[in-house]
């Protein structure tokens, strides 16, 4: 069997789980990245981990069980890198700059991609996976940026309705180029371009949300 890339395992997003889970679990990222989820089985994520199955079923009652944490430790793992956005700072384009160029990343670095290249063909199978995934991975980021939007908000700096239906909006004005190209695994798009669609994208967001100028 191939190695595959753990990083996204570091003691930082998996430091509550004992030893031999976390190595439980690097060794079901590689398995699972080679064989899917239809193909691994608890047999060879033992072999590979190097640990008894009554040792590794000690930690998992079972394969979905298993892939559900792998699940929560990647999302949290990517989303601790991404960048947290200061409302009191006194340049909002530049924060939604920032933000735009971090999140981008995910998609272009390929082993941000990994856990959802995997879930998706079995994701109407497993809705709690899926559900997982999404609250655990998009939906904390959509979370977060809602909240940064919020506060822009009550600050009276933007008129935001809905922070979460704007948070998406942000999201899709600022990265569509690059979410179907990257789970494809295509190059991702030159920087110039890359920065032309974030600052055409983040200048029609705060023209739509612009406040209502004072009488």
């Amino acid at each position: 069997m191939s190695e595959c890339n753990a990083s996204s395992l570091e003691p930082q997003d998996s430091s509550s789980l004992r030893p031999k889970a976390r190595e439980a679990l690097k060794a079901a990222r590689a398995v699972f990245l080679e064989a899917g989820y239809d193909g691994a089985t608890m047999d060879a994520i033992a072999r590979a981990g190097a640990l008894s199955k009554a040792t590794l079923y000690a930690h998992f009652p079972g394969k979905a069980a298993l892939f559900e944490e792998l699940i929560r430790v990647e999302c949290r793992a990517v989303n601790a890198g991404l960048y947290r956005p200061a409302p009191e700072s006194a340049f909002v384009s530049k924060e939604l700059h920032k933000v735009a160029t971090n999140y981008r990343r995910i998609f272009a670095h390929r082993e941000g991609l990994d856990i959802f290249r995997i879930l998706i063909p079995v994701a109407p199978r497993f809705p709690r996976l899926a559900q997982v995934f999404y609250d655990e991975g998009p939906g904390a980021a959509i979370r977060q940026i809602a909240a940064y939007l919020g506060a822009l908000s009550d600050t009276g700096r933007l008129r935001i309705p809905d922070g979460e239906l704007a948070a998406h909006q942000f999201l899709a004005l600022v990265t569509e180029d690059i979410k179907l190209s990257g789970a494809l695994g295509f190059p991702s798009p030159s920087s110039g371009a890359a920065d032309r669609l974030i600052e055409t994208g983040i200048a029609m967001f705060l023209d739509f949300y612009k406040a209502e100028p004072k009488p």
